[in-house]
């Protein structure tokens, strides 16, 4: 069967020739830098330019035999190759086309990686109840080869930054709330609560203005605020390429007060300085080189904002 793949540079998104006919897969690939986007449109809608870039045995790069056996024998399938490294996984984006009913996979093989997806398969056992969460349906664990997981397909379009609203305050409050087992907990001497662990626009989707929440990969135990924090730079990071930490702090202020004041607690500046403690070391341990020189600079201006706090 003949996939298409997109970008024709890097090869990391794969369609079938009749993706088309399922709407869905449009919104596979939503990206936010202008150059990307554009290049995404031009591709979508040139068959010459998609022939290109195509192949006649995805079997090659795709783990289609593996896949379709935890898929009805008629599903089309699209398929993420995911950013390469230690913590690699493949999404897939499915159409049962006998009942017309939308999947996503998640697929790891690697070590590391097999145990972010068993996580999320073990959260999202437990959050069924949550509306803004994927319906878990499969988690398959085939030892020393593969691990998966099979949830409902969200839609939406996802979420461009902004400052935190009401949908995403009463979010955090709710995941706050929630007694969740799961494989990651960071212990501190500060108060914790579950979260997310990456609370960040690109794993969020707005259907009619209700926003919906994927990829639990790293949900868990954390300090308090730690997907607030995660919320409010982690885009600026990543995206923005920027440090505007005096700016973003200033711009935040208000809800950062009323998240903290939820938990009758005063001094948030400590949690802060945990998030950015924790948030360096876990990028130093992925290898994380976009990330880890900004966190590494939010520690010291912490730090000296510790400083001139102690001495006013």
């Amino acid at each position: 069967m003949k996939y298409y793949y997109f970008n024709p540079f890097s090869k990391q998104y794969y369609f079938p020739v009749d993706f088309h006919n399922y709407p869905i897969f449009a919104t596979f690939y939503q990206p936010y830098r202008f150059t990307a986007k554009l290049m995404w449109k031009v591709w979508q809608k040139s068959r010459v330019l998609r022939n290109l870039f195509s192949t006649e045995e995805p079997e090659k790069v795709l783990p289609l035999m593996n896949i379709r056996e935890y898929v009805a024998l008629d599903s089309i399938l699209t398929f993420n190759l995911g950013t390469v490294g230690v913590e690699q996984k493949i999404s897939i984006l499915g159409v049962d086309k006998t009942t017309n009913s939308e999947f996503y996979i998640k697929y790891a093989t690697s070590e590391i990686a097999c145990k972010n997806v068993y996580n999320e398969g073990l959260v999202l056992q437990q959050l069924s109840k949550l509306p803004f969460v994927p319906k878990l349906e499969m988690c398959v664990q085939e030892q020393n080869s593969f691990t998966l997981i099979k949830t409902s397909a969200l839609k939406g379009r996802k979420l461009v930054n902004r400052p935190m609203n009401e949908n995403l305050f009463t979010m955090l409050i709710t995941l706050s709330a929630q007694e969740v087992k799961s494989t990651r907990k960071y212990s501190s001497e500060l108060r914790s609560c579950f979260a997310h662990g990456d609370f960040c626009p690109w794993n969020m989707l707005s259907d009619d203005g209700f926003i919906k929440l994927f990829d639990w990969e790293m949900a868990g135990q954390y300090t308090l605020g730690y997907d607030l924090f995660t919320y409010i730079f982690q885009y600026e990071f990543l995206v923005n390429k920027k440090n505007r930490f005096d700016q973003l702090l200033d711009e935040n202020a208000k809800v950062i007060s009323r998240y903290f004041n939820y938990f009758e607690v005063d001094e948030w500046r400590l949690y802060l300085k945990e998030f950015s403690d924790l948030k360096y070391n876990l990028e130093t341990e992925k290898n994380n080189s976009d990330l880890i020189k900004p966190y590494l600079e939010l520690k010291k201006y912490i730090e000296k904002m510790d400083l001139n706090y102690s001495n006013e």
